[in-house]
């Protein structure tokens, strides 16, 4: 078992759909007990394209949840998040410490590999330079080509900021080759036309922090390790924290639904909390059921245009994956209706 997909009716409090995911073809290489190359690893709309992200491949659903698109690539390295958008979809490719952006054809538009960008690694304290440089010969979905850790900054979230620029998480920066796997700094990035710049720092972590998101004038995370989400305002830097409970809930997903209030992913118990920040207090939760060891990973709200799925019958567990269908007039390129995607109370 890898991991599940599920669609939620946030005001009905019911789970309208969910499904298995299907294994990384990996899996059986990785040596990995936690994470690695299992689980669901980011889900992003854009216009009538849903992407949805495994370890190594991207799968790409119209709004009847026909499946118009599978991609994978060689430099999709254990991927951590996705985000959809006009030109294509950016991939936070963490086995590697790369930004990909792909275009809807599956087509590898843009590549930056991070530990090569010497003025983003000159402020953050040149982590991973033990490490060797990426090998164009390799084929890095393979996790025997990354024995042991082979990430430095733990690219782990995307996001798009009020301007157009993309928000980047790091979640746990190492610049200690004996700290690799155990300790570092988390950092928020912002990505333009002249490169890099943090946003934010955070010391003393042990576990990478998650997400990245921008609502005027606050920057939004998730903090796994003190078991909250943070929002920033980035003109007097204050900070407003509201906790989420759990025994571990090991915060992942972040997700605006009104204009103060987010949804956050808990692993245990597995659910969903509305957090309004503005408030500083959460105001619902959404319990999942789940089995053991799940957790919320990426949360992402439907447009209104998405038919309701329709839970599949039959004995083939991987069935919702395999409804591949490209008739005459359906294409991979995302169609946006004015204003972009509304979300109307599913996620």
């Amino acid at each position: 078992m890898s991991g599940w997909l599920r669609v939620v009716d946030i005001g009905a409090k019911r789970t309208l759909f969910e499904t298995l995911v299907p294994e990384s073809v990996w899996r059986r290489h990785d040596p990995n007990p936690r994470g690695g190359t299992r689980g669901t690893r980011g889900v992003s709309v854009h216009g009538n394209r849903l992407v949805i992200a495994g370890a190594e491949r991207l799968y790409v659903f119209d709004e009847s949840w026909q499946l118009v698109g599978e991609h994978t690539h060689r430099l999709m390295a254990d991927i951590h998040d996705v985000l959809a958008d006009e030109r294509g979809i950016w991939v936070a490719s963490t086995g590697i410490d790369a930004l990909l952006l792909y275009g809807w054809d599956g087509e590898l538009l843009q590549s930056r590999p991070l530990r090569e960008d010497e003025r983003l690694m000159e402020e953050l304290g040149h982590p991973g330079r033990w490490l060797p440089p990426l090998d164009p010969g390799l084929d890095y979905r393979d996790p025997r080509h990354r024995t042991g850790v082979f990430d430095a900054l733990h690219v782990n979230g995307l996001g798009r900021a009020g301007n157009g620029s993309l928000l980047v998480s790091f979640g746990r920066v190492v610049t200690r080759e004996e700290d690799e796997g155990r300790l570092g700094f988390s950092a928020l990035a912002q990505l333009d036309g002249n490169g890099f710049s943090i946003l934010h720092r955070q010391p003393g972590v042990s576990v990478p922090n998650h997400n990245v998101a921008e609502a005027g004038d606050l920057l939004l995370f998730d903090d796994s390790n003190r078991h909250c989400l943070v929002a920033l305002d980035r003109g007097s830097g204050a900070e407003r924290t509201v906790s989420i409970p759990g025994d571990p809930p090991f915060l992942r997903g972040l997700a605006q639904i009104e204009p103060d209030v987010w949804l956050v992913g808990c692993q245990a118990p597995l659910a969903l909390y509305a957090v309004d920040v503005r408030r500083g207090k959460r105001i619902a939760t959404f319990p999942l059921g789940g089995v053991e060891h799940e957790a919320v990973y990426g949360i992402c709200p439907l447009p209104e245009s998405f038919a309701d799925p329709g839970q599949l019958s039959g004995s083939d567990p991987y069935a919702f994956w395999k409804r591949a269908s490209l008739p005459a007039g359906v294409t991979p390129i995302p169609i946006t209706s004015r204003g972009g995607p509304q979300a109307r109370g599913r996620a």
